[in-house]
């Protein structure tokens, strides 16, 4: 029996956990815990939007702890630990919050969870490290961009595959900006091509990641200059195949504390004006209609458009079209993202 703790999106961590296959889903008395009885581990053990994941422990624990090696003990609650430690004459013990994760712990120690009369063992733990490095250590990244965080583009990515249902599919970012969907994509193991109109940020921080030890340089990462809304000029560069496309467009422009709701309409047209030719291209440039994984803007207090006309073309050109409710926003933000699948 598998346990897991999910991030705070708990409608994203939802859909991205359906990658691992998990079977006889339930939730635990706080909605963020879920238990399952079987899943396809080593598919949980890439997913984002998981905090921590482990399994249960079968029978007591003076049959579990003689054959840990592990000697520092985690747990959340401070008079559990105190007693845990005394009866099983553990090295010592510290006090770990459900939601986040505690180096030593994770890296020399076994951390426990308390699910009604039984007990687990933490086995996994979201990659923090790697977000950081993808999201702060670009040499080329500006705040005057709309950046999807490498968080949330690593949980549509597994979106897109449990989608599409390939293993290692090709990844096509037709909104590359400063390259995170590739650098996710590469690590893992996939073949990936991105494109935009300006390759200025793209370009500074793809060199950096093909020697990074955490990128494969032996798979295609290549960037090319192109306009989303207009047809392939070079559709060789994809050899006939059908890419998963995973995206996030145009984000912009910013919404102040002074812009008007007419302003936001007007945007709001913008917007559409990028989405509905890009999407009518990607139904037609390849064999099959690809699986699509992508947001778009949603305006925090002001009404809506931009959705039903993105639910319009999709329609249109034939592609079926799902949307999650939950938004991925943070505090004081003007504007949210909505996730959109086709």
């Amino acid at each position: 029996m598998y346990f897991a703790i999910l991030w705070k999106n708990k409608e994203l961590s939802l859909k991205e956990l359906e990658y691992a296959q998990p079977t006889k889903l339930q939730s635990w008395t706080t909605q963020q815990i879920v238990l399952f009885e079987n899943c396809e581990e080593a598919k949980l053990v890439q997913l984002a939007g998981i905090i921590k994941w482990g399994k249960l422990i079968d029978g007591d624990l003076s049959d579990f702890f003689p054959s840990c090696e592990k000697r520092i003990l985690g747990v959340a609650d401070k008079n559990i630990g105190i007693n845990l430690k005394k009866r099983y004459g553990l090295k010592r013990f510290k006090q770990v919050d459900l939601f986040h994760t505690d180096l030593e712990v994770k890296q020399k120690g076994i951390e426990l969870i308390k699910l009604g009369s039984q007990w687990g063992q933490v086995l996994g733990y979201q990659q923090i490290k790697l977000y950081e490095v993808v999201d702060f250590e670009k040499p080329g990244r500006s705040m005057q961009m709309g950046m999807m965080p490498a968080k949330l583009t690593h949980i549509l990515l597994n979106i897109g595959r449990a989608l599409a249902g390939e293993e290692l599919p090709l990844v096509y970012d037709p909104f590359v900006g400063s390259g995170t969907t590739g650098f996710l994509a590469n690590h893992f193991g996939m073949e990936f091509l991105g494109s935009d109109l300006k390759l200025t940020f793209a370009e500074r921080n793809l060199p950096r990641w093909k020697v990074s030890k955490r990128g494969h340089s032996d798979l295609t990462f290549e960037i090319f200059q192109h306009d989303a809304t207009k047809s392939f000029e070079n559709p060789e560069l994809f050899a006939g195949k059908t890419p998963i496309i995973i995206t996030e467009g145009w984000l912009w422009p910013v919404i102040k504390a002074s812009t008007t709701a007419e302003e936001v309409k007007e945007y709001q047209r913008w917007v559409k004006n990028v989405y509905r030719p890009w999407i009518e291209q990607m139904a037609n440039a390849f064999p099959k209609k690809p699986t699509m994984v992508f947001t778009i803007p949603r305006y925090l207090g002001y009404e809506n458009l931009l959705e039903k006309a993105i639910i319009e073309v999709v329609e249109q050109v034939g592609f079926r079209f799902g949307s999650l409710q939950e938004l991925y926003k943070r505090e004081q933000h003007k504007i949210g993202r909505a996730v959109q699948q086709e």
